[in-house]
């Protein structure tokens, strides 16, 4: 386990160190009928991928749908 967490964390640093753009991280899933749409953030940005559901579990067509915030008036 020790070993791992050291892996990770010298990843962790040496990517920052050389300008790697951050990892794409999965924040929330929802699913409904033949549908998933994931959130994916990477740094400041944010996405939704639109995936189509399988009666095997399998994922396919999956979209980038847009996403877009508006300030409240």
């Amino acid at each position: 386990m020790s070993k791992w967490l050291l892996s990770a964390g010298a990843f962790v640093v040496l990517s920052g160190a050389f300008g790697c753009t951050p990892p794409k991280v999965v924040t929330q899933i929802t699913s409904a009928r033949d549908q998933m749409k994931f959130l994916v953030v990477q740094g400041n940005s944010q996405q939704i991928v639109k995936c189509q559901v399988a009666a095997d579990g399998a994922l396919s067509g999956c979209k980038t749908m847009q996403l877009v915030l508006q300030d409240e008036d």
